[in-house]
């Protein structure tokens, strides 16, 4: 019982520290920047079998606020075999967007990676922005990253918000939304302590230069996913400086949620299985606290007098995940904390555990851990 309630309370507490975090990590507030010099990006999207999604995509970067010809889109091919190019092939017959598709070049064990190599050995500019093949972005979005790189010119590595979509209101979705919220909610209180140890490939803005200097994915590159976290912890080694988070809706991506429970799985088995690899001492205390936190809350049953730390734990997550929901505007899904609280548990353990034994299928790939 003493380990159990140890456990809960040492959750409670780090999840308390994320919450001052996330209100230390001031909202970014866009300034009057000069237009005489604007920042140019080169945005890099793998895609493999996303014909039901790319025409989405397209269509918003089709309605950036942004002038495109101060930017260009790479899409990078992984071996589709479903109609994404002829999606692509028709949106380019009727837009005036800049677009080249690439085709994927193999040469690691992480597909997205060496996707992502290429699209940046080809890219015009020195600003990299990458962003996935079922997302949307919003209109100001190159925009709000332009401001953020000319008030801050030490800036190299840049994360922004990225939030999951509900368009059929299913359950299934809600608590992805929920449980999505908790983990950009912790992204952001990271940044706030000064520990990040989190970020998504969804939408990332880096410097080419530096990240060729670092040697880009070298070395992470034998693990499938961690394109995005291990490449920030590069950039944080090299300068903790360069390495900023634009808090604000203007720089929001949304994302579609997986559409049914096994698809949900095999993602986070994919996202948890790069725990292993962390080299950030924080990212590590996390990860064991989190899984120990919600291990001992499956335990409580047994000790039926442990009610309270039951509350505790419940009540910093809906903390956490409230105000996330508030900064961007996501109030609609709130109510689903009345079960997905309880289940979240559950489903976490078992992914912590299922990410590190055997094996885990992706876009038709099936990768070991």
């Amino acid at each position: 019982m003493i380990l159990v309630a140890a456990f809960i309370i040492l959750y409670t507490i780090l999840i308390a520290a994320l919450c001052v975090g996330f209100f230390r990590w001031k909202p970014f507030l866009p300034e009057q920047v000069s237009t005489e010099n604007p920042t140019c990006f080169s945005v890099i999207i793998p895609f493999r079998n996303e014909a039901k999604h790319l025409q989405a995509l397209l269509e918003s970067l089709n309605k950036l606020t942004y002038n495109k010809e101060h930017f260009e889109v790479l899409l990078v091919n992984d071996a589709s075999t479903d109609a994404s190019l002829a999606v692509i092939e028709a949106f380019q017959n009727t837009s005036k967007l800049l677009i080249r598709v690439l085709d994927n070049e193999r040469f690691s064990v992480s597909p997205k990676k060496d996707a992502l190599t290429k699209g940046i050995s080809q890219a015009k500019f020195e600003w990299i922005i990458t962003t996935d093949a079922d997302c949307t972005v919003a209109p100001g979005w190159l925009a709000v990253y332009n401001q953020a790189i000319i008030q801050n010119s030490v800036l190299q590595f840049i994360a922004g918000p990225v939030l999951f979509s509900n368009a059929k209101n299913s359950l299934l979705g809600s608590f992805q939304q929920l449980d999505f919220l908790s983990l950009q909610g912790a992204t952001i209180g990271s940044f706030g302590l000064g520990q990040a140890f989190m970020c998504n490939g969804a939408n990332l803005a880096f410097a080419k230069t530096q990240f060729q200097q670092l040697n880009g994915y070298q070395n992470t590159d034998h693990i499938a996913s961690g394109d995005d976290v291990f490449l920030m912890q590069k950039f944080i080694k090299n300068d903790v400086k360069q390495v900023g988070y634009l808090k604000t809706s203007k720089a929001l991506v949304i994302t579609a949620p997986q559409p049914h429970l096994a698809a949900l799985i095999a993602q986070r088995k994919r996202w948890a299985a790069k725990a292993s690899a962390y080299t950030s001492a924080f990212a590590v205390l996390i990860a064991i606290v989190v899984f120990t936190g919600n291990l001992a809350v499956l335990l409580l049953p047994f000790y039926p007098s442990a009610g309270w730390l039951l509350l505790l734990k419940v009540g910093i997550d809906v903390i956490l995940i409230t105000q996330t929901a508030r900064e961007f505007n996501q109030k609609k899904p709130l109510w689903h904390l009345i079960w997905v609280v309880f289940i979240h548990p559950i489903f976490t353990v078992f992914i912590a555990l299922a990410s590190q034994t055997g094996s885990f299928v992706w876009k038709g790939r099936t990768f070991k851990k």
